[in-house]
Order: structure tokens, then C-alpha cells, then sequence
């Protein structure tokens, strides 16, 4: 699970976030399309600092 960083103003601080799906693995290659893979925008992920990741 990521934790987001309490310092990222666009952050979750400690909360751990998730979310269900509800659409079968099926709909879901269906809906991605070679044209929408095409158009796709990959998403900004934020890795934590290097102090967190050898705290751990």
C-alpha cells in the first residue's frame, strides 16, 4: 500500500488509500483499446525519499 508524504501538499500523510473495482478483468482489456493506449497519459508517481526507503 502507499503511503503518501504529510510534507506533499497533494499528499495523504499516514492515511493508506485504496479503492475496489467493480468491472471484470474482460471489460477492462476490452476498454483499453490500442487507441486508447495510445492516448494514454502515464500517471506522475512520487517514489519516497531515500531516508524512508533504508528506515524501513
Amino acid at each position: 500500500m502507499h503511503r503518501g508524504n504529510k510534507d506533499d501538499p497533494g499528499g495523504t500523510g499516514d492515511a493508506e488509500v485504496s479503492h475496489s473495482v467493480s468491472q471484470a478483468p474482460e471489460e477492462i482489456l476490452a476498454y483499453w483499446s490500442p487507441e486508447r493506449m495510445a492516448e494514454a497519459v502515464p500517471r506522475d508517481i512520487r517514489l519516497p525519499a531515500q531516508e524512508e526507503t533504508e528506515e524501513s
